[in-house]
């Protein structure tokens, strides 16, 4: 039954729409992973000589050890962020004699077709054969092989399990980011060492092959738990619904906002309950750990203006620029019914106004706790604050009344780039590099704090002008408003 329907999906691929299109995105993608397996291939198989020539005096089979975790933790990030929940596609069977348990066999096994799974297979399993085979014999080969295979499904099954949760409740993702954040943060001050972790247990494993018994058991129970929850709730929109129950989508502590409340939260809703929105706003808060990047020692003493302004800059504005140069787009497919309703086009633009303003002050308080680090980044990071409120908002709305492209959000949120073209790219580029045409001229002068003061100034006169604005970008939006539909409707 599972090649069955895998065959299905075979011919549904080569029978659908645009199927020329799928071929030439399918193509390109397969030489994207080829090139990406065949240079994990190159690195494992160098992978000894790179931990002695990085690690010198030290025991490369040790640092291997060490790696594997974080290697690990990372995969499940990226797992968060590119594997899709492969559902949908089993939904005009549900009406056939099939038994839940092969559509749930189906779903697995079809899931397991992820490049993510085929990644550490070409990074750790070459050293296993060329390192540790030869020093500690076949049985710790195998030992340390059937940990990397167990982790690997273990990561597998706990995301979809993670993802299809936080499709229920935010609170799993929430819970999910969090996870991430402290074991993060608890690693870099050195409270808990993964690297110590992951060296004590796989040495352990080294000389007591039996413990490979551990994670193959995990895997294994990652695995029952993904299958009983899908033989429970076999489709995501089964996931939110109950019988007899009717439950309330409306944000009601938004009321206050009238018209401009009822917006906002039609954005909230999108950005839940899709993909590609949903992953801007996850990757706009995952992005504020780039702080422990970019504000180490060598550029805080002596106090590097040029380098630490950028990641407040990209911190506190991220979202706004990633999502509002989409700020019409993402509506795209109900657009004209926005407007044939009897709702004026400012009040459309305040709400997404108002919308960034949120994100970037919400961005803005998470950030504000570098300052533990050196209290000269509080300054900066409140004048890229305030130059995202008053000016990158109302450039990146303008740029919007520019963007003649519809976004699709059924699609996939991994490689889509639908809706971007050179527009996007060049303020991008822009939204970035701007603030730095203010304060190099008072760095040059020798006065960089002048600068920073400066380019916060700017941007709250620009705030305090937010009425200005929108009457000007209500004016800019009316003047393409038809190129807008059209665009819109061609998508």
């Amino acid at each position: 039954m599972i090649l069955t329907l895998l065959s299905h999906q075979w011919k549904s691929f080569w029978r659908g729409r645009g199927v020329s299109k799928s071929i030439a995105m399918q193509l390109f993608l397969s030489f994207i992973i080829l090139y990406l397996l065949a240079s994990c291939l190159v690195l494992g198989l160098a992978l000894g000589h790179l931990l002695g020539q990085l690690f010198p005096g030290q025991d490369t089979v040790k640092v291997y050890c060490g790696l594997i975790l974080y290697y690990f933790a990372l995969d499940l990030v990226m797992r968060f962020l590119f594997q899709e929940l492969p559902v949908l596609s089993t939904q005009p069977y549900l009406t056939q004699n099939i038994r839940r348990s092969q559509l749930v066999a189906y779903l697995n096994a079809r899931s397991l077709f992820h490049f993510l799974n085929i990644l550490p297979l070409f990074i750790f399993i070459p050293f296993i054969f060329t390192n540790i085979a030869p020093a500690f014999g076949a049985a710790a080969a195998a030992a340390i092989a059937a940990t990397i295979l167990s982790m690997t499904v273990f990561n597998h099954f706990l995301m979809l399990y993670i993802i299809r949760r936080s499709v229920l409740n935010t609170w799993w993702l929430a819970g999910f980011l969090f996870t991430i954040a402290a074991l993060a943060a608890l690693d870099y001050f050195h409270i808990l060492s993964l690297s110590s972790v992951s060296t004590f247990f796989f040495v352990k494993i080294l000389f007591h092959p039996w413990l490979a018994l551990l994670l193959m058991v995990l895997a294994l129970s990652a695995f029952l738990n993904n299958r009983r929850f899908l033989l429970n709730n076999l489709y995501i929109e089964e996931l939110s619904k109950r019988s007899g129950e009717k439950r309330s989508t409306e944000y009601t502590w938004l009321q206050q906002w009238g018209t401009i409340g009822e917006l906002i939260g039609l954005d909230i809703k999108l950005i839940a309950r899709n993909k590609r929105p949903r992953y801007v706003a996850i990757m706009s808060v995952i992005f504020t750990l780039y702080g422990f990047i970019f504000f180490r020692h060598e550029n805080l003493a002596p106090f590097n203006f040029y380098i630490l302004l950028f990641p407040a800059i990209f911190m506190t504005g991220l979202f706004i620029i990633n999502y509002g140069q989409f700020a019409f787009a993402w509506q795209s497919s109900g657009f004209d019914g926005l407007l044939t309703g009897n709702l004026p086009v400012s009040e459309y633009i305040r709400g997404k106004f108002l919308l960034f303003n949120v994100s970037s002050t919400l961005a803005f308080i998470l950030t504000s706790f570098y300052g533990f680090m050196d209290w000269r980044l509080l300054p900066v990071l409140a004048a890229a604050w305030l130059y995202n409120l008053g000016l990158n908002s109302a450039f990146t709305l303008w740029f919007a009344t520019v963007n003649y492209k519809g976004i699709d959000l059924t699609k996939s949120a991994t490689f889509n780039y639908q809706g971007i073209g050179a527009t996007q790219w060049i303020w991008a580029l822009v939204a970035l590099v701007g603030p730095y045409l203010i304060i190099v001229p008072f760095v040059l002068f020798g006065a960089p704090w002048v600068g920073i003061a400066a380019l916060g100034i700017l941007g709250l006169i620009s705030f305090l002008f937010r009425n200005w604005w929108i009457t000007f970008l209500t004016k800019e939006f009316y003047k393409r408003k038809h190129l807008i539909l059209q665009g819109f409707r061609e998508r």
